[in-house]
This record gives structure tokens, C-alpha cells and sequence, in this order.
């Protein structure tokens, strides 16, 4: 299992890269994910804490147990807004197109 630091985010990839990845994110307190613009599908999974997501401007809040699928060619990026550490699951995949 490979983990690469990414600024305050933990990428643990779960999954050997075949047609997507199954990553787990670890945000420390009031962190910021890297913003990308794939041209892929994304679904994220909150586990613990609150994460916030967002994709071309929209902002979307995620509690624990939440969960969104979106396709992810607009620059997006995940935020820890509280004070503690906050995580989620995150499958990106070419396959999850939807338009």
C-alpha cells in the first residue's frame, strides 16, 4: 500500500489502479484537498467529521455517512471545516460519466 502526503491530505490508494482508484482521505483540522479537474466520475464517502466539497463554485456539505457522485471535469476540492480530523472514501473512475 503506497501513502503519499498531499498538503494536509493522507492518500492511502486501496485499490491498484486498473479503470479507477479507491482512495481513502484523511484531512488534519481546517485543511484543504489539492483542487483537480479530471475528466472523470467521482463518488466521495464522509466517514468521520464534516467535509466540505467544492466543484465549480458550488458548495456542498457532508456529514459523516454522507455521500455524493458527481462528474468531475469543473475544478473541485474538499475542506475540513471543524476542528477535528475529518475523512472519506473517494472512488474516481472513468466509467462513472454521466453527461
Amino acid at each position: 500500500m503506497s501513502i503519499l502526503p498531499h498538503r494536509a491530505t493522507l492518500w492511502r490508494w486501496l485499490l491498484p489502479a486498473l479503470a479507477g482508484l479507491l482512495l481513502l482521505s484523511i484531512l488534519a483540522p481546517v485543511a484543504t484537498s489539492a483542487a483537480t479537474d479530471l475528466v472523470l466520475g467521482e463518488t466521495a464517502v464522509v466517514s468521520d467529521g464534516r467535509v466540505r466539497l467544492v466543484r465549480g463554485g458550488t458548495v456542498h456539505e457532508l456529514d459523516a455517512g454522507d455521500a455524493v457522485t458527481f462528474d468531475a471535469d469543473l475544478p473541485h476540492h474538499f475542506e475540513n471545516p471543524g476542528p477535528g480530523e475529518a475523512s472519506f472514501y473517494a472512488v474516481v473512475s472513468a466509467g462513472l460519466r454521466r453527461s
